[in-house]
């Protein structure tokens, strides 16, 4: 007699047999089991529907460089970018070979991340949508990347050096307004945020005991 298989609907799980009167509960045990068996395409889909990362990220202001995506100056207008990992609009991208085309000729241009856009340039630090991710700055001449600066990593540590005593300024290279920052001190004295302002999308506002004083300022 002809042995009939069934392959199960979800998780493609062979029944040994069907149809015995003995089997028929273990035919209900296989259904049971490939009901209920998630496996690894469940699990992100959950994550997708439910959004958890994304709207981690997006509730809390996070988007920018984790690692790499550091900027070189070129041969050419396209700038040199390492590979490496960002979060732009509450969503994970890593690249091998970023490649973001070139920006004008002559100018100081801005390099963001859109998931859906992209790579793109602006002529001022901000970007097109909220969320983006921020690379950095790209200077060019007729022809030539002639100077780059890379933007702060995500969780990136700044390293500041007082130039007076009392209040100033230390720009940050976020791209954004920080969501948290913290002060780590490598010298002898103090520096402190300015209250109530202390930091905006260009900026960290702080003051500082003594000129020359010394700090590692962590920003994310």
């Amino acid at each position: 007699m002809a042995v009939t298989r069934v392959v199960l609907p979800r998780k493609g799980i062979i029944q040994p047999r069907h149809g015995d009167n003995y089997e028929a509960d273990l035919d209900t045990n296989w259904q049971i089991i490939d009901s209920s068996l998630q496996d690894a395409a469940d699990v992100q889909a959950a994550i997708a529907a439910a959004g958890t990362l994304a709207a981690w990220l997006m509730d809390r202001g996070l988007s920018g460089v984790a690692c790499g995506f550091d900027l070189s100056t070129s041969a050419s207008l396209v700038p040199g970018v390492a590979p490496g990992v960002l979060y732009a609009q509450g969503i994970r991208f890593e690249c091998p070979a970023p490649n973001p085309g070139p920006p004008s000729a002559n100018s100081t241009s801005y390099v963001w991340y859109n998931p859906q856009a992209g790579f793109y340039y602006t002529s001022s630090c901000v970007p097109n949508k909220t969320g983006d991710a921020y690379l950095g700055t790209v200077v060019t001449d007729a022809s030539h990347v002639t100077a780059v600066t890379s933007a702060t990593k995500l969780y990136g540590r700044i390293p500041v050096t007082a130039p007076n005593a009392g209040n100033f300024t230390w720009p940050h290279n976020l791209g954004r307004v920080p969501a948290g920052a913290l002060i780590y001190m490598t010298s002898g004295g103090a520096i402190w945020f300015q209250y109530p302002t202390l930091f905006d999308a260009t900026f960290l506002y702080v003051t500082s005991s003594d000129a020359g004083v010394t700090a590692a300022i962590e920003v994310w």
